[in-house]
């Protein structure tokens, strides 16, 4: 006797209502999947940007041209010129800190002498006797003290060391 092979197939009731639950089920997954990674890159991202706010550029206005050396808002003010060879330029900017927590501190710029856009202003002997910038020369660190658009003093090598020296000095001292 010969076995029949008989093969049942079964017969799926499929229903619509059961693909739309299945298609629901799947809008719903991936939508928490995407708020989920949504919410990640929202926390990261903000955290970035408070790092980068607090030590963001900022704009300085301490550094200026020697051509606007004159032209500061302030009445009465230093610029110190100063010479990227110098051995001293650590030194000047230290008494400078120092001056500049003062109470009584008038306001400071620096300006670089070797700055290209400075370079008319170098020259081989110093000039302070001036009727326009275009005759200041330079040829050193040089502290400038600038009063109603008028320079009034200057200080250069030693005496510029012992002038910041001077003004930097506490009262306790």
């Amino acid at each position: 006797m010969a076995k029949k092979n008989t093969t049942k197939i079964k017969k799926a009731n499929i229903s619509t209502e059961d693909e739309f639950g299945k298609l629901i089920k799947l809008i719903v997954l991936v939508t928490v999947i995407f708020l989920v990674f949504y919410g990640i890159t929202f926390l990261v991202n903000r955290e970035q940007e408070e790092e980068e706010t607090s030590s963001g550029a900022q704009i300085q206005y301490d550094n200026i041209l020697i051509n606007d050396l004159l032209t500061q808002p302030n009445d009465e003010y230093y610029v110190m010129v100063y010479d990227s060879d110098d051995v001293y330029n650590v030194l000047y900017q230290t008494y400078l800190g120092l001056y500049a927590k003062k109470e009584d501190a008038i306001r400071y710029y620096t300006a670089d002498l070797d700055n290209p856009f400075n370079s008319s202003f170098v020259g081989e002997k110093t000039n302070f006797k001036i009727k326009t910038i275009k005759d200041l020369k330079l040829n050193a660190s040089t502290l400038l003290k600038i009063k109603d658009g008028k320079i009034k003093e200057h200080y250069v090598g030693e005496k510029l060391k012992e002038y910041l020296k001077e003004i930097s000095a506490s009262e306790e001292d």
